[in-house]
């Protein structure tokens, strides 16, 4: 089984996540969701396909995404 979603390098040498359930990028409070490294973006990613799963969803508040990795300072 594929995985809704997943993290892909763009032209502009960052890394946005992308619906393949919907074949278009993520967006989130009006945001692109895209990253500066690979390695943010792919725990980002893996979050959000965690998340879709009924067995992660009761661990899910363990989860903290942090305003550095959305690109919102800090």
């Amino acid at each position: 089984m594929k995985n809704r979603f997943e993290a892909i390098p763009n032209p502009s040498c960052r890394f946005e996540i992308w619906d393949n359930e919907n074949g278009e990028p993520v967006v989130h409070h009006d945001r692109l969701l895209t990253f500066a490294s690979a390695k943010s973006a792919a725990r980002i990613t893996d979050f959000l396909n965690d998340s879709r799963s009924p067995r992660r969803r009761v661990g899910a508040a363990e989860w903290r995404v942090a305003d550095r990795d959305l690109g919102l300072g800090g």
